[in-house]
């Protein structure tokens, strides 16, 4: 299937809390209740706090989702998607969610991002609170791709849950 999105996570992890790509395989492919079953993990790549980068699935960088490159990051466009998730995205209550990016993480999404971009030109760019409602990535992307400067042709703007002035609120607190 033609690659159509790269979708943005976050591991709904208290900020600061050091989480592995074991971990995260672990979550997603434990068996049931201890994990989500799942026969790979949901994500293509893994940000960690310091800023490395963990490939779950390797790609082939084109502009092409073959069917060893599909991960279960959201339900219904998995086909068609490469999700990038980063360690981090709750408070430390646990509770609210928490654009808890590291500089290093930020410079490592920035590098992927221009990576796919530089394979893919027509690709959108989104977060996943932007097809299921939850908070992840515990900010809202398309605002933050238009102040760096993303081409808009590249963002996803729907927001069919709000989140765009929930986080907006967020900030003003």
């Amino acid at each position: 299937m033609k690659f159509q999105y790269l979708i943005i996570h976050c591991t709904a992890t208290p900020v600061g809390r050091w989480v592995s790509a074991e971990d995260v395989k672990r979550w997603h492919t434990k068996p049931k209740p201890y994990g989500n079953g799942w026969k790979k993990v949901g994500y293509s790549d893994l940000i960690l706090l310091d800023g490395s980068r963990h490939q779950f699935v390797k790609h082939n960088n084109d502009q092409i989702i073959d069917s060893f490159e599909i991960t279960n990051g959201v339900a219904g466009i998995n086909s068609i998607s490469r999700h990038l998730c980063y360690v981090g995205g709750l408070d430390s209550s646990h509770k609210m969610p928490l654009d808890s990016r590291t500089p290093q993480q930020i410079s490592t999404m920035l590098d992927i991002i221009g990576e796919v971009l530089g394979y893919a030109p027509n690709i959108k760019i989104a977060g996943h609170n932007q097809f299921d409602n939850k908070g992840c990535p515990s900010f809202f992307v398309p605002t933050w791709l238009k102040q760096l400067g993303i081409p808009e042709h590249n963002i996803e703007w729907r927001d069919p849950f709000g989140y765009e002035r929930y986080f907006k609120q967020q900030w003003k607190k």
